[in-house]
């Protein structure tokens, strides 16, 4: 399965045209987990207290070795996507191969604005704001 896309930086004036490449299993699968990250409601973890092991987790918690599950993970929403959605990511990521053609920004604009206006829009208008 192919999957053609674009991406502009307006700040820089670069466009590429990139083309994703992969079994359409491994978009397939992409997209469930995508999916289901968005559905994960926003529950807090329990204030239930874990001992952190590594020396850049303690660094990162003020020198501190204790900490609780809803202050280091967040939500059920985060630990989805922390544990969940990211490994699969990775995994399809691995599996997807990518060409990438660079292109004139203007020739880009050109190419693209009728079909993404308010996208276009809002992206030229933000480095001015």
């Amino acid at each position: 399965m192919k999957n053609w896309g674009y991406g502009i930086n307006s700040i820089y004036k670069k466009a590429n045209i990139y083309l994703e490449e992969a079994s359409w299993w491994v978009f397939l699968v992409n997209r469930i987990v995508e999916f289901l990250c968005d559905l994960t409601p926003s529950i807090s973890l329990p204030k239930i207290k874990m001992r952190l092991k590594s020396r850049e987790d303690i660094e990162f918690n003020d020198g501190s070795d204790w900490t609780t599950l809803r202050d280091w993970y967040g939500d059920l929403s985060q630990g989805f996507h922390c544990f969940v959605h990211m490994p699969v990511f990775y995994f399809c990521q691995k599996r997807i191969r990518c060409k990438s053609i660079e292109i004139d920004y203007s020739k880009a604009k050109e190419m693209f604005y009728g079909e993404d206006k308010e996208f276009w829009d809002k992206e030229i208008l933000a480095p001015l704001t």
